[in-house]
């Protein structure tokens, strides 16, 4: 199912890209008709959603275009949870564990910088005003497989535990899939399978633990370099 959504992802960028493409040369040689831009510009809106759904449907299935370097992934955590310590949280709780020594990741920053964006943001969305989160990162050595899905080896291991409300059985059954909102927000739901996409990609795994009324927790492993 994911190589599938994958293939079909890079089918659906391609022909939304042209069809964007072609638009806006449309649109250019039309500027003087009023009435025509009006339309082009509503098909315009339209395509970039498709190109939009079609890179969701990407880092869903591991398929994205990443440019990775290896780097420390304490400090980018740092970095990324700062703007969620501005007086707009000012009720809200970060508290960071980091690792003392250097925890190398191959990882495309930009992407994971939107990562830990989003775990923050879906524990304030749990928490509310009030919301606590805490995130720790630790260097860890697998001796057998983690879950029955990584293999043995040397990992960064990284946590984002909150106190909001939970999530039912049902609810974390499908928290990772695409589309499905754990929120029940409409135009939501790709956040977590996006996150999960892109965390495969780059070699880890993800797990879920939540239940109502006691928070959720996220884990997951990034291969450790160097």
């Amino acid at each position: 199912m994911v190589q599938l959504a994958g293939t079909v992802a890079h089918e659906l960028n391609n022909i939304f890209t042209a069809v964007n493409g072609n638009l806006s040369l449309l649109e250019e040689s039309l500027q003087h008709q009023p009435e025509s831009t009006g339309m082009i510009q509503d098909i315009l809106k339209t395509a970039r959603r498709g190109i939009e759904l079609s890179q969701n449907l990407q880092a869903f299935a591991g398929r994205q275009a990443l440019k990775r370097v290896t780097l420390d992934a304490g400090p980018v955590i740092t970095a990324a949870v700062c703007r969620f310590r501005s007086p707009q949280f000012r009720e809200g709780i970060i508290e960071l564990q980091l690792e003392p020594e250097r925890c190398l990741i191959l990882i495309d920053p930009a992407k994971f910088e939107e990562l830990v964006e989003e775990l923050c943001r879906n524990a304030i969305a749990a928490g509310g005003a009030a919301f606590r989160l805490k995130i720790a990162v630790t260097r860890e050595t697998l001796t057998g497989e983690a879950e029955g899905r990584l293999p043995p080896g040397r990992y960064v291991k990284f946590i984002f535990q909150d106190t909001g409300n939970g999530m039912s059985p049902e609810v974390l059954a499908r928290a990772l899939d695409p589309v499905f909102s754990t929120s029940g927000r409409p135009n939501r739901g790709w956040g977590l399978a996006k996150c999960a996409g892109f965390i495969r990609q780059c070699g880890g795994d993800i797990f879920l633990e939540s239940a109502p009324r006691q928070g959720t927790c996220v884990k997951f492993y990034l291969p450790q370099r160097g």
